[in-house]
């Protein structure tokens, strides 16, 4: 097994035809991997990184749209297109991802019918994250979100998080620093996480999980329905109470 959870589960044909345009590859915490408005070169398949897309405004503001970790690939949408990338792919944390020449894995793609399901299936998953991202960032309230980003992230790397910093996150989610400040204060104050500079551990999953807004369960049932993500037990809603003022 490689430790990538897409190139695990495929059917063992498919996994052996892939197997040989595989390079095991270190990338660095910040990398840029795909530029925003480039071609893919070359795609990535995470085992102990995990990687995000970056939407980069003209006026240099960033915005996470999705987070890629050991369920998936780089630049999937485009690549399946043969197009440049509408935005940029880097690694927050750095770490091993399996790399593959686009042009090599896009003919693989054209002889494997198979292979090609299992890739729209995952661009599905991908799609469906951005649109439940965008509509948590219009209605739902910071430290919901925060709660649903720690969560997801860790499910999509496997372990801790870290060489993140309060001022990325805040990038990501397109909020100031100072509210994910607060959200993180109250957290760690609930006992649900426990953090400093550059390192984050969850120390009461289930509470997290309650007190995550919903689009955390609909992203991790969607992952289980296509395959995407495997099965964990999620804990039953009940309402936590945040911290005054």
């Amino acid at each position: 097994m490689t430790g990538n959870l897409f190139i695990d589960r495929l059917d063992t044909g498919d996994r052996d035809a892939l197997a040989p345009l595989l390079m095991p590859t270190e990338v660095v915490a910040g990398e840029t991997l795909i530029d925003q408005g480039a071609p893919v070169i070359t795609v990535h398949f995470p085992t102990t990184a995990y990687l995000t897309n970056i939407t980069l405004t003209p006026a240099g503001r960033r915005l996470q749209t999705a987070l890629i970790g050991a369920e998936g690939m780089s630049g999937l949408a485009p690549f399946m297109a043969d197009v440049d990338c509408a935005w940029q792919v880097s690694s927050p944390s750095g770490g091993q991802v399996l790399a593959a020449p686009a042009d090599r894995l896009r003919a693989l793609m054209d002889e494997r019918p198979s292979f090609r399901r299992r890739l729209l299936a995952l661009t599905h998953f991908y799609q469906a994250q951005a649109n439940q991202l965008a509509v948590c960032n219009a209605f739902h309230r910071i430290e919901p979100r925060v709660a649903r980003w720690i969560l997801t992230t860790e499910d999509l790397t496997g372990h801790r998080i870290h060489d993140v910093t309060q001022d990325e996150i805040a990038g990501y989610l397109g909020v100031q620093r100072t509210s994910v400040v607060t959200a993180f204060v109250d957290l760690k104050a609930s006992g649900l996480i426990a953090h400093r500079r550059g390192w984050l551990e969850i120390r009461d999953r289930s509470g997290l999980e309650a007190h995550a807004c919903s689009c955390y369960r609909q992203l991790r049932q969607l992952g289980v329905d296509v395959g995407v993500l495997p099965e964990i037990e999620v804990a039953p809603i009940r309402r936590l109470r945040s911290r005054p003022g």
